[in-house]
């Protein structure tokens, strides 16, 4: 009697759910970018457990994007109803976003699609979605084993004329957008233009809402194979096949800062050349500084057998080194002196 009962339930949640939230991409023709989302973790778990949940080819893509230590270990504990920034790489295709390649789930005993989607991957995405990204027409007939293509949603989409970092959050009960937009260093009327919302009541609890994240400044080149490198703010992540590192903080100006590894590459056998030519051995992340003007090696990309770098001169220190006092200050101060002491002489003279 339960089973008769099943599709008629998993039917009813469908029209339920069927108004899913997609994240937006405006672009036409297919493009590719990195994002994020933010997984809620049901129950206590472990960083090694999400990254194998996320399909996430390596640990320090998880550790960069939550700026854990390079330390940090797979068992590393993380307790229930934590929030986790997972990294993805986003498709944009036919107006919309969604996860590319990656996240594989495969099917255990027990499983439905609701479950899937509102249990295992904490509402990220709504269990139509999924069976539409697999071809499913009856969400009743999965097998135990089934390897399901989870589509995430995100997007590619410049914001203002300035890339970023999409970032899915999950709407919290009672969340406005004012406080949304605070936490993450954007504006009411942004959160509210990409997601198609007009006021507060339009947020629904327990779905992602698109908060673009502000990205650092960077020098790379625009036929460098990782262009363009966007890293959030309070993010770090490898490029250059792992030989470099670079981090976002809003504190250094809102410009990235990269540096080499120490990590064996992937691609090469040794990492190439990080220095700058005409710097006398200066490398990337490195600085001089003559005076009140300064000079730093800064990445600038990479391709099939090179790092490219270049000096970026910064004499900003200059404007803001303290001017001397005027002599017209000077001269009132010493004026002011003499006439005191001849007063003091007078005095004298006339006791």
């Amino acid at each position: 009697m339960g089973f008769a009962l099943l599709p008629v339930l998993v039917s009813v949640l469908t029209i339920q759910y069927a108004a899913a939230q997609s994240f937006n991409c405006s672009s036409s023709d297919p493009s590719t970018c990195h994002a994020l989302v933010g997984y809620i973790t049901v129950n206590n778990t472990n960083l090694g457990a999400i990254q194998s949940l996320f399909s996430v080819k390596n640990l320090r893509s998880l550790l960069g994007a939550n700026n854990l230590p390079l330390n940090t270990t797979r068992s590393y504990a993380i307790p229930a109803q934590q929030v986790i920034k997972v990294p993805i790489n986003c498709l944009c295709n036919n107006n919309t976003g969604t996860s590319s390649g990656a996240p594989i789930y495969t099917v255990q005993p027990g499983d439905g699609l609701y479950h899937i989607a509102a249990e295992v991957f904490s509402r990220l995405l709504l269990f139509p979605q999924i069976a539409a990204a697999n071809n499913i027409r009856d969400a009743n007939l999965i097998t135990i084993g089934d390897k399901l293509k989870i589509p995430l949603p995100c997007s590619c989409d410049e914001v203002d004329g300035q890339k970023v970092v999409h970032y899915a959050h999950m709407v919290k009960s009672g969340s406005s957008l004012g406080e949304i937009a605070q936490e993450f260093g954007t504006n009411e009327e942004t959160l509210a233009r990409i997601n198609g919302i007009k006021a507060d009541s339009d947020l629904k609890a327990d779905q992602p809402i698109d908060v673009p994240l502000k990205a650092c400044n960077s020098s790379i080149s625009g036929d460098s194979f990782d262009f363009p490198l966007l890293v959030a703010n309070g993010t770090y992540l490898f490029t250059a096949n792992g030989c470099v590192k670079c981090m976002c903080d809003a504190a250094n100006n809102w410009t990235l800062h990269c540096e080499p590894s120490q990590n064996k590459p992937s691609k090469w056998d040794t990492c190439p050349s990080m220095k700058c030519q005409g710097a006398e051995g200066l490398s990337i992340g490195n600085s001089t500084a003559a005076g009140c003007n300064r000079s730093t090696c800064s990445y600038a990309g990479f391709n099939n057998s090179t790092i490219m770098t270049t000096l970026v001169q910064d004499s900003s220190s200059c404007s803001r080194t303290a001017s001397p006092p005027s002599n017209d200050v000077s001269r009132i101060n010493s004026n002011w002196d003499c006439l005191f002491i001849l007063v003091l002489l007078g005095f004298h003279l006339f006791q």
